[in-house]
């Protein structure tokens, strides 16, 4: 086995670089296969949300603390010279989120001044950083953005359990959410030296796993009235 190991890693040597692996071509693959994902992930929520007309059951809380974790994440991977692969679906899922964001705030009644005022000022924040970066500034943000990251999927777990159901989240976001920080779990350990970054997608990872073992759970059930009514008062 050793001997087929080795006579593999000499040939992807021969044909990538003498610094290629298996192990490094497996997390290339699973990179790039996580951006491609990344494309599409969150359309089939925003399609479910403006079908029904509702987005019951999804926080518009969790969505914004997602927004920011993934501006830090990409930010911090590009300022840093990280391979894109190692982050790049962050840019995909930025875009998406923040659609998804627009449609449950436009079907919330919800879509008003204070987003264009919080909008302005998360891209003065986002200018900000990348003018005047440093690696002390980005080693804070990349620790920071462990606590943003647990606290989006913290409200979206309390509103699921709270309504037992799961309202508009859609199975197949849930699933690739699961999947694509698992899978960057490995690329992370092989490809970026950042402890903070690999223990961000470690807990992600148990986070998203809880919120699709919520979908199985109470995907079946329907939100009573009384509980729709104090969600969107929470929200």
């Amino acid at each position: 086995m050793d001997a087929v190991l080795y006579q593999v890693n000499q040939l992807i040597k021969t044909y990538f670089g003498p610094n290629w692996d298996l192990g490094l071509l497996i997390s290339k693959a699973l990179g790039y296969g996580i951006i491609t994902g990344s494309l599409l992930v969150k359309v089939p929520q925003i399609l479910k949300i403006v079908k029904s007309k509702s987005a019951e059951s999804v926080s518009p809380t969790a969505i914004v603390l997602e927004i920011i974790g993934l501006t830090i994440t990409l930010l911090v991977g590009q300022l840093l010279g990280n391979p894109f692969s190692t982050y790049g679906e962050s840019l995909f899922i930025l875009v998406q989120s923040v659609l998804l964001l627009v449609s449950i705030l436009h079907y919330s009644k919800k879509l008003n001044s204070s987003f264009l005022v919080g909008t302005a000022v998360y891209l003065g924040l986002a200018y900000a950083v990348v003018k005047n970066s440093s690696p002390q500034l980005l080693a804070y943000l990349s620790l920071g953005n462990i606590p943003i990251f647990t606290s989006s999927k913290i409200p979206q777990i309390a509103t699921i359990h709270q309504n037992k159901s799961v309202g508009q989240l859609s199975l197949i976001t849930c699933a690739l959410n699961f999947a694509g920080c698992l899978a960057r779990v490995f690329t992370t350990f092989k490809e970026v030296n950042e402890p903070s970054v690999l223990l961000g997608y470690v807990i992600g990872t148990v986070l998203n796993g809880t919120i699709l073992a919520q979908f199985l759970l109470y995907r079946n059930n329907k939100v009573p009235q009384r509980r729709i009514v104090q969600t969107k008062k929470m929200n």
